[in-house]
């Protein structure tokens, strides 16, 4: 069985079930409880599948909606700073199994800029994910690309760690043309659409010619953004009015600023293009546990027929050089 490192492993911190927007009839609480006594074990039953699955390093997160869905009316950064200590204080046992991501308030770009400082730079976290687009305090959705969050972004470059963003499902607020099916505002759809569109909000921003070291992650085999990156380019470059004062096309920002991972697709056509269209080096090795499965991840990943190089990058070495982890 092959060495893995996995990156996109939720976690629930006590008390953050009771803080999902629209309570117990929304998609996010609903999502967790079928799995919630998974959630909120670390040292347990978790690393019983890690070993099943062959995974040597989790990276520990909090699940979605995070601190991107806290409720206006209480305070975002005290209840992120003690849902990081948690993750610390629970892998901090475990030290070579676990690394962690911080949980950021991202509705007050200054206090993430300090919250990545702090779990970078004191408790030794791995970088840091976000759930998607921050609620904000009577906003609506805020999203990454707004000037205001230039310099959390500089400070996650600055630093040397990724940032990734994770989906949330789309808010029953939002205009859509899901009403009356339900099912497409999760994780069969609405997910991926959404994060997808956050990406290439962030690339037409300009962020990566600002920022260009900077390094995202995004997981699902890359939230179809592998397939469309042909035709974005296609018609970017064509359609009048439409191009813009950028140093690289979309498909060359995301071979050079965005890694992919295998969290939850474990389809093989999948990997296989997105491995020709963004390089294997852009490709990384996750579960997305315990909404997915440890063992049926790696029975696929296993088998798959890859030049030995490659599939030893996607599970391992990959994630270990932009993690900065050694657990040789």
């Amino acid at each position: 069985m092959m060495r893995k490192i996995a990156l996109e492993e939720a976690v629930a911190v006590p008390g953050q079930r009771d803080l999902v927007p629209g309570g117990r009839s929304s998609f996010e609480y609903q999502a967790m409880t079928p799995v919630y006594d998974q959630l909120v074990d670390i040292t347990g039953e978790r690393l019983r599948h890690m070993d099943a699955g062959g995974i040597a390093v989790s990276v520990l997160s909090v699940t979605a909606p995070g601190a991107q869905g806290i409720p206006a009316d209480r305070d975002a950064v005290g209840l992120v700073t003690g849902w990081n200590d948690y993750l610390a204080a629970a892998a901090d046992g475990h030290a070579d199994r676990f690394a962690c991501f911080a949980a950021l308030p991202m509705r007050d770009p200054d206090a993430a800029v300090r919250e990545l400082r702090r779990c970078v730079g004191e408790l030794g976290f791995a970088g840091a994910l976000v759930n998607g687009y921050d609620d904000g305090v009577g906003s609506g959705p805020l999203y990454y690309d707004a000037p205001a969050y230039l310099p959390f972004w500089q400070c996650a470059e600055e630093l040397g760690v990724p940032v990734y963003l994770h989906p949330r499902s789309v808010g029953p607020d939002r205009v859509t043309t899901y009403r009356g099916y339900p099912q497409l505002n999760g994780a069969a759809w609405g997910f991926h659409v959404e994060t997808a569109e956050h990406i290439l909000r962030l690339i037409l921003s300009g962020l990566f010619d600002r920022c260009p070291r900077l390094q995202v992650v995004i997981g699902h085999m890359g939230e179809f953004l592998p397939w469309w990156s042909w035709r974005l380019d296609h018609r970017l470059s064509r359609d009048p009015g439409e191009k813009l004062p950028l140093a690289r096309s979309v498909t060359g920002y995301l071979r050079e600023n965005v890694f992919i991972t295998t969290s939850g697709y474990f389809d093989t056509p999948a990997l296989v293009l997105s491995v020709d269209v963004l390089g294997a080096e852009r490709v990384l090795y996750s579960v997305d546990y315990p909404y997915e499965s440890c063992e049926e991840a790696a029975t696929w990943f296993d088998k798959l027929n890859l030049p030995e190089d490659v599939h030893e990058k996607i599970a391992y070495s990959n994630a270990a050089q932009l993690l900065r982890l050694d657990r040789s």
